[in-house]
């Protein structure tokens, strides 16, 4: 097996990914790290963000291009046929028509170099280039941290369905083991049929229950595979270990947090781009009733350009500036940038827009941090106790103190709660990363301290 260790560095808004390749043993199986890693390079949806990420750099040389001098060089040779007719005179009298027919070769060549001066279009699109590029960046680090969001949901799902058909197993082999339980007492006459009737229903509905777990497992293995791009073995995935210690998170307040996120959020740092994008093209717009200027400067060589300088050469240099001055355009102009200032207003309100959909997003995943560990500590002390319960029913019904349903109703207590106590704890890993996903701050040492959740 190729297990793939991944880095990502953010320098600025700058985004350097270095993958590193090494053999290991395939005895250890599949990870949550290495699902991430192989993600970042077999996932269809990060391999197309990747590509449009690289086109989007490019947007900040072709900005600046727009300020930097323009060379630019041409050569042309011709083969010419001339008919000259005309009048001939002689002291200011005609004396009759005259023909001549001439076959030249000529040719020219020119260098001329063309450097703004003033031009407030290239100006726009030159800060418009930069602010695309630092879009491009900023997307590109919110798809990369999609990805690890979506590695660890696919995950912690295969996981689940994988608890829940152990658990439908467990609990199909408890009632089975009751049924065959009752049937003997039942021949004895030592219980009722209803007793046995009941638990050969629980039994046959459980049965039911461990197919349909199964399923879910295949699917749930399925959208794992399609991310990873690599076939799991059920057998050798990294589970979720028994020790499950809580994360103390700073800051502690959730202001510290939604300070972090104002700051760092990548979604909304991407939406700042967006709303410069939509400021520099409302000034390109505007730019158009602004006269250009250009320093001009030009080398030309002709031979033989015309009739009358057959086997004549001509070498001109020249150099000056050059001014276009809009006068009347249609109303185009202003039409444009009426449009272009209403969609930067619009990249404006979109902003306020997120800024309120990421801080709820904060608040909700905060919450559930507070919350998660409460409830997996009460679910855990449940299991407890739902453990003990099933075991004091199964002593009871057997002296006689209590009847099966008593027993399949703890039954079915214990493996709820086994469920709900599995469920809670993704709940809180998924919470963890995505606090600090919305915050900003999230990198590779944190999604490898969830990966230490699992072994």
């Amino acid at each position: 097996m190729i297990s793939l260790f991944s880095h990502l560095h953010w320098r600025g808004q700058g985004v350097l990914l270095v993958l590193t390749f090494a053999f290991i043993n395939s005895a250890y199986g599949l990870t949550l790290l290495e699902a991430y890693e192989w993600a970042l390079v077999r996932d269809p949806s990060f391999q197309s963000a990747t590509k449009d990420y690289e086109a989007g750099l490019q947007n900040d040389p072709i900005g600046r291009a727009t300020l930097l001098p323009k060379v630019f060089a041409n050569y042309s040779k011709a083969a010419n046929r001339s008919n000259i007719t005309g009048q001939q005179q002689v002291n200011g009298v005609p004396v009759g028509p005259y023909q001549y027919n001439a076959n030249y070769p000529s040719d020219s060549a020119a260098l001329q170099v063309t450097q703004p001066i003033f031009n407030l279009d290239a100006l726009a699109r030159f800060k418009q280039g930069k602010a695309q590029a630092d879009f491009s960046r900023s997307k590109f680090r919110y798809l990369t941290l999609d990805v690890s969001y979506r590695v660890l949901q696919v995950y912690t799902d295969l996981l689940y369905a994988m608890d829940r058909e152990r658990f439908q197993e467990a609990e199909y082999k408890a009632f089975e083991e009751q049924a065959k339980l009752n049937k003997r007492y039942f021949e004895k006459g030592e219980a009722a049929q209803t007793d046995f009737l009941q638990s050969q229903s629980a039994a046959l509905t459980a049965k039911a229950k461990v197919v349909e777990a199964g399923d879910d497992v295949e699917n749930a293995k399925r959208k794992l595979e399609g991310i990873i791009g690599q076939p799991v073995n059920l057998r050798q995935i990294a589970k979720l270990r028994n020790n499950f210690p809580f994360v103390s998170i700073q800051p502690a307040s959730f202001e510290g947090w939604k300070d972090k996120a104002l700051d760092g959020n990548v979604e909304l740092l991407a939406m700042k781009d967006q709303i410069e994008i939509a400021n520099q093209e409302y000034k390109k717009n505007t730019a158009a009733h602004y006269p250009v200027v250009n320093l001009v400067a030009a080398a030309t060589t002709a031979t033989s350009s015309t009739t009358v300088t057959i086997n004549q050469k001509a070498n001109t240099t020249y150099a000056g500036v050059q001014v276009n001055l809009p006068i009347y355009g249609g109303g185009e102009i202003q039409a444009r940038s009426n449009q272009a200032y209403a969609n930067y207003q619009k990249a404006q309100a979109d902003y306020d827009v997120a800024k309120e959909r990421v801080i709820t997003e904060l608040r909700k995943q905060y919450s559930l941090m507070q919350s998660g560990k409460l409830k997996i500590e009460a679910l855990t002390a449940a299991q407890s106790s739902a453990t003990k319960l099933v075991e004091a029913m199964r002593r009871s019904a057997k002296a006689g103190e209590r009847v099966n349903l008593d027993v399949l109703t703890a039954d079915k207590t214990l493996y709820n709660t086994n469920q709900d106590l599995s469920q809670a704890k993704y709940q809180y890993l998924i919470a963890y990363l995505k606090l600090y996903q919305a915050s900003g701050v999230f990198d590779l040492e944190d999604f490898q301290k969830i990966s230490a959740y699992f072994q």
